[in-house]
């Protein structure tokens, strides 16, 4: 139990000692194009075949179990942390909506909480090593080679838009249980605004559903979701 709450508090510690960082970050850059001559009318407008550079830091607070049903290992105190570095294209506009392509890797995709083998010496004198489970944080990191981002409103300042994206997870330690495989499918959906800070500049704030699957390739197909709330800058460029 002792070990179960200073690994919770640990992994806490780590997450959130860089979000203020983060912050600092995106607020000098927020200041720095803002001091800069700002577009004429319609400048919001993203147009096609504009390229994107965009860095992103998202946190789960919980473990949802709708869309999946109640799960067959305890959910209780998981998180999920993520910080992802995305290139994106532009591939088509029209008045109402913008289509983008997206390609994302995750070099950070931590696990919080996760249930892993008990490394003790007690336990590994049972044959029997599925029974000794503890809770850990589990580093990996993702790509997700097939994004795809539909932006409306695309000529004003704040822009609503959706996306998905899907692709392969890899992790130091089984997610979420030991008889997991080390590297999982994943995916997610969800949405959020973007906030035009000028022609080329954006915030973005959303929310994705993040979903692990190892499409039974592994012992056992528990599945893992993350409710995963982000914030993000993006750069776009011809």
């Amino acid at each position: 139990m002792k070990r179960c709450v200073r690994n919770k508090f640990v992994g806490g510690f780590v997450v959130f000692r860089f979000v203020p960082v983060f912050l600092l970050v995106i607020g000098a850059l927020i200041f720095n194009v803002s001091t800069q001559d700002r577009p004429e009318t319609g400048g919001w407008k993203l147009r096609r075949g504009s390229k994107e550079w965009s860095i992103e830091f998202g946190y789960a607070p919980m473990q949802p179990t709708f869309f999946s049903g109640k799960k067959e290992y305890d959910t209780d105190g998981r998180q999920f942390a993520l910080g992802s570095f995305r290139w994106g294209r532009v591939i088509g506009t029209t008045k109402g909506v913008t289509y983008e392509y997206l390609f994302e890797t995750m070099p950070i995709a931590m696990a919080l909480s996760n249930e892993v083998t008990d490394p003790s010496p007690s336990a590994n004198k049972d044959s029997d090593k599925s029974k000794y489970t503890v809770r850990q944080n589990t580093y990996g990191a993702a790509i997700h080679p097939a994004g795809f981002r539909f932006v409306f409103l695309p000529a004003r300042r704040i822009k609503p838009y959706v996306q998905t994206s899907a692709g392969f997870i890899f992790t130091r330690k089984p997610v979420p249980v030991p008889q997991s495989p080390n590297y999982n499918f994943s995916g997610d959906f969800g949405g959020g605004i973007m906030y035009s800070v000028d022609s080329r500049h954006t915030v973005n704030f959303g929310y994705r559903y993040f979903h692990i699957s190892n499409m039974n390739i592994g012992e056992i197909n528990p599945g893992y979701n993350a409710n995963i709330f982000y914030v993000g800058y993006s750069s776009f460029y011809k």
